[in-house]
């Protein structure tokens, strides 16, 4: 996630620098959530040149998980994101709407709760019961969604 407050020339890694998500599979390097790396080091970036030059994430999903729209809560301590998700990588992921608690920070701006190095940031809220079985083929067919927005209702009816 990017921060808006930061001037929209900040470059965020992509599509150089990738935000490690599972550490223990990285094994030339010690890792942790969230540092970035290059695939395929050259003359011109490495993983210096990313801990260097990009501005990491502050808070990291797994790689094709593919959040597509997100919404806060009306008291802004809950950022609901739904995860459009990708069928054509195993095990299949996303599918789903992930609840991300915030806390306001003295400067007024917000922040997600869990650390930069954590990958347990988000609560799923509702998921694909077998994300693995979402095929392109089956999608309309199948018992699976693929979210492409979230709202949250400002009142509720009484």
């Amino acid at each position: 996630m990017g921060d808006p407050v930061k001037p929209a020339g900040t470059w965020f890694g992509y599509p150089t620098c990738f935000a490690v998500w599972e550490p223990s599979v990285i094994r030339d390097k010690q890792f942790k959530v969230g540092d970035q790396f290059v695939v395929t080091p050259n003359n011109s970036y490495s993983d210096t040149n990313c801990e260097g030059k990009a501005t990491p994430p502050r808070l990291s999903f797994q790689a094709h998980s593919a959040p597509i729209a997100a919404a806060f809560d009306k008291a802004a301590k809950n950022l609901y994101v739904s995860f459009h998700g990708s069928w054509n990588r195993r095990p299949a992921t996303g599918f789903k709407l992930v609840e991300v608690p915030f806390k306001k920070l003295d400067s007024g701006l917000y922040d997600p709760v869990a650390p930069p190095d954590s990958n347990k940031g988000y609560t799923d809220v509702i998921w694909a019961k077998d994300p693995g079985s979402c095929t392109t083929a089956g999608l309309q067919s199948s018992s699976c969604w693929r979210m492409a927005g979230v709202s949250v209702r400002k009142s509720v009816p009484t």
